[in-house]
C-alpha cells in the first residue's frame, strides 16, 4: 500500500470495493452499498488504513472498542462478521489473512483516492494498462470512485441523489440515534417514571423519521440515573448520535434540557432548554424530537421536515393517563409474573382515564403475549384480550406499527397462520422500521422455515434495534447453537448474561452450550440454576427433567414429571412441557397425548415443531407426521428451534 494511501485519504479502493470514509459506507463494483455497522466499518477502515501491517489482538480490541474489556471472541466475532460481508474465505483468504495466536494482516492491495475527479481520473491513468483481471477489477472500482468524486464536486445534491437510499430494514446504511432517560437536576426531587419516559416518548417520535435507526427504550433504561455517561452509553449502543438531557420537576413545574450530542467527541451540536408546565410535557418532547430531526436531516433519506401529531403515534395529552402508562411499563420489564400482572392493571387504569390512548392498548396486549413466556398463561387467556386490546387500537391508529407487530404474534403463535403473520410482520416493518419485536417476530418465522440467512439478518437487526435485551440476545444464541455456529452463540449468551446474570433462560441457553462441549454436569447445574431463578414459569424444571432422564437419572426425572402433573390439576402447565418429559422418558404414546392436548390448548411451542430436538425420538411416528400435516408445517424445509 502506498505510503499516501495511510494518510487519511478520503476513499480507497481494493479488489471489489470502494471504501468511502466521510460517507461512513463501502460500495461494491455494482454501486449497491455494502450493509456493516459502524464497528464494523471502523475495523475494516482500520484494516484498510493499514493494509499489509501485522494488527495484534490486542491493538485491535483497544482501537474498536476504547475504554471497554472485551475478550477475544468479540474481535473473533468482528473479523468473522466482515469475512462474511466481503464474502471473504478465511483459508483463501483474499482479504483478511489470520496470523495465528498474534492477529490478523489485511492482504488486499489497497489505493487511496482523491476527492477531485481529475485526480482519480489520473489514478485510472496510471493504474490501469495492463489488461489483466485484477486491473480489470481495478478499473472499474476507479470509474465508480470517478463517478463519486464528480458528484461531490457539484455540492453534495448530485452525491446525495446518486446514492442508493437506506433500506428501512436496514439500521446498517442508516444514521443510528439514542435517547437517553434525562438525568434528574435534583436528586431529592426524582420523578424516576419521567425520566425514563421522556426517552421512551422521544424514541416513538424519532423512530418513524425515514432513515432514523433509534435504540429501544428498553436498551437505554440502563443508563438512567445521575451518574450517566452519554459517550459510553453511545460506544456500548454502538450509535452515531445521543440525546442527552435533564429535568426537574417541582410541583407542575418542568424545566427540560436535553441536548444532541456527537458520539466521535461529545461535542453538542444543539442545545435547548424548556420551563413549562408539567402539562405542557408533550409540547417539549414535540419540540426536542423536531428539532434533533431537523439537525440530523442532511443525513436521512426523505426528511421533508413533517413532523405526527401524538395522535398518529397512538399517543396521548393526558398527563395522568402518561403517568400511568409509563409505570405500566416498567412493571412489565423483567417479565415476572407479579410485574405482569401490574402492568396489565396499570394499562388498565391508563385506559380508563384516555381510553383513546392507542399505545396503551398496544401495551396490554404486549403484556397479555409476554405472560406465556414469564407466567405459563394458557394461550386463550393470554390471546383473547390481546386481540381485542389489538383490535382498538387499530381502530384508533390504523397504521400503528407497533399494534400490527401484536397482531402478527398472534397470527403466528395462537392462529398458527405462516403465510398472514408474515405479511403482517413485514407490514408493520415497513411501517416503522425501528420496531424491534416485529424483526424478531419474522425472524423467528423465518428461521423456523428453513430461510436461515434471511432470518438472521432480521435476528441481527432486532439485536441492533435493542441490543441489551436479554431476551433477544439469548434467543440469538439458541437459534446460532441449533445452527451449529457454536462460537456465535458463546458470544450473544455472554452477552446476555452480562445484561441479566439472573435470566433464568440465559442460564438454560449456556446448559444446552455445556452439553454441546460435553460438561455434563456443568449443564445440570446450570438448568438447576434456571428452575431457581423462574417466576412462575414451569418451562425449566421440564428441561431440567428432560435432560435427567437422558443421562439415565430417571428416578429424579419421573419426580419432576409427577410435580408437572400435579401443578397442572390446578394451573396451566404448557402440555409441550409434559410431552418433552415423557418422550425423554421413552413413553411415546403419553407423549403424542401431550402434543395432541398441546394442540386444542393452542399451545405456541407448537411453532418449533417440525425442529424441536427434544421431540426427535418422535418424528416418524404417523399421530406426530399427522400433527405436522395439521398444522402445515409439512411444506417447510429444516428450521432451527431454540431452548
Amino acid at each position: 500500500m502506498a505510503d499516501s494511501a495511510k494518510t487519511a485519504a478520503p476513499r480507497y479502493g481494493f479488489g471489489d470495493f470502494v471504501l468511502d470514509r466521510s460517507q461512513q459506507e463501502v460500495r461494491r463494483l455494482d454501486g449497491s452499498v455494502l450493509s456493516l455497522s459502524p464497528r464494523l466499518f471502523n475495523a475494516l477502515l482500520l484494516f484498510v488504513e493499514h493494509a499489509g501491517e501485522l494488527l495484534d489482538k490486542e491493538s485491535l480490541m483497544r482501537a474498536l472498542w476504547p475504554g471497554l474489556v472485551v475478550d477475544e471472541n468479540s474481535l473473533s466475532q468482528v473479523v468473522s462478521s466482515l469475512r462474511r460481508a466481503l464474502a471473504d474465505d478465511p483459508v483463501a483468504s483474499r482479504y483478511i489473512q489470520t496470523v495465528p495466536r498474534r492477529g490478523f494482516r489485511f492482504v488486499a492491495d489497497v489505493t487511496a483516492l482523491s476527492d477531485s475527479a481529475p485526480e482519480v481520473d489520473a489514478s485510472l491513468t496510471r493504474e490501469t494498462g495492463s489488461g489483466t483481471a485484477h486491473d480489470s477489477s481495478r478499473r472499474r472500482w476507479l470509474h465508480l470512485a470517478l463517478l463519486g468524486g464528480t458528484a461531490a464536486s457539484l455540492g453534495g445534491v448530485a452525491l446525495w441523489t446518486s446514492r442508493r437510499m437506506p433500506r428501512a430494514d436496514d439500521p446498517a446504511r442508516s444514521t443510528t440515534l439514542a435517547v437517553l432517560p434525562f438525568k434528574p437536576l435534583a436528586v431529592e426531587a426524582r420523578d424516576e417514571l419521567l425520566e425514563v419516559g421522556m426517552a421512551d416518548s422521544l424514541i416513538a417520535r424519532l423512530s418513524i423519521v425515514p432513515g432514523l435507526v433509534v435504540r429501544s427504550v428498553g436498551s437505554v433504561r440502563r443508563y438512567a440515573g445521575i451518574d450517566q455517561d452519554p459517550l459510553r452509553a453511545a460506544r456500548e449502543l454502538d450509535v452515531a448520535w445521543v440525546v442527552d438531557g435533564s429535568l426537574q420537576r417541582r410541583g407542575d413545574q418542568l424545566r427540560v434540557t436535553a441536548r444532541l450530542l456527537r458520539s466521535t467527541d461529545g461535542s453538542a451540536v444543539w442545545t435547548g432548554t424548556f420551563d413549562e408546565q408539567f402539562t405542557g410535557v408533550f409540547e417539549v418532547q414535540d419540540a426536542i424530537s423536531a428539532r434533533v430531526a431537523k439537525v440530523l436531516a442532511p443525513s436521512l433519506e426523505a426528511f421533508t421536515g413533517a413532523h405526527p401529531g401524538v395522535a398518529a403515534l397512538g399517543g396521548t395529552r393526558n398527563t395522568d393517563a402518561y403517568q400511568l402508562y409509563l409505570a405500566a411499563a416498567r412493571s412489565a420489564q423483567d417479565m415476572r409474573a407479579d410485574g405482569l400482572r401490574k402492568s396489565m392493571a396499570l394499562y388498565r387504569q391508563a385506559l380508563e382515564v384516555d381510553p383513546g390512548y392507542a399505545l396503551a392498548w398496544t401495551g396490554l396486549a404486549e403484556t397479555h403475549r409476554r405472560t406465556l413466556f414469564g407466567a405459563d398463561a394458557r394461550p386463550s387467556d393470554a390471546f383473547e384480550p390481546a386481540d381485542a386490546a389489538i383490535r382498538r387500537a387499530l381502530a384508533l391508529v390504523p397504521d400503528l406499527a407497533e399494534a400490527r407487530a401484536e397482531q402478527a404474534f398472534k397470527l403466528y403463535w395462537f392462529d398458527f397462520d405462516w403465510a398472514a403473520a408474515e405479511r403482517e410482520f413485514r407490514r408493520a416493518i415497513a411501517i416503522n422500521a425501528n420496531v424491534a419485536a416485529a424483526h424478531f417476530g419474522l425472524a423467528t418465522l423465518l428461521l423456523t422455515q428453513d430461510r436461515r440467512d434471511e432470518g438472521f439478518t432480521q435476528m441481527r437487526i432486532t439485536r441492533e434495534l435493542d441490543p441489551m435485551s436479554p431476551v433477544y440476545n439469548t434467543l440469538e444464541a439458541g437459534y446460532l447453537l441449533s445452527a451449529d455456529r457454536r462460537d456465535e452463540a458463546k458470544v450473544r449468551l455472554n452477552r446476555a448474561l452480562d445484561i441479566a446474570p439472573g435470566f433464568w433462560a440465559a442460564h438454560c441457553t449456556q446448559a444446552l452450550l455445556d452439553l454441546a462441549d460435553h460438561k455434563t454436569d456443568q449443564a445440570i447445574a446450570e438448568l438447576r440454576r434456571g428452575v431457581e431463578l423462574a417466576d412462575g414459569t414451569s418451562r425449566p424444571l421440564a428441561l431440567l427433567g428432560m435432560h435427567l432422564a437422558r443421562i439415565g437419572q430417571r428416578e429424579e426425572a419421573r419426580d419432576i414429571l409427577g410435580r408437572l402433573l400435579t401443578l397442572a390439576k390446578s394451573r396451566y402447565v404448557s402440555p409441550s412441557s409434559i410431552a418433552v418429559m415423557h418422550a425423554g422418558l421413552g413413553e411415546v404414546k403419553l407423549a403424542l397425548d401431550a402434543l395432541d392436548e398441546a394442540y386444542l390448548s393452542r399451545d405456541t411451542r407448537l411453532v418449533f415443531l417440525k425442529d424441536d430436538p427434544r421431540l426427535a425420538s418422535l418424528r416418524q411416528e404417523p399421530r406426530f407426521v399427522a400433527l405436522m400435516h395439521k398444522l402445515k408445517l409439512d411444506g417447510f424445509g429444516p428450521g432451527l428451534a431454540p431452548l
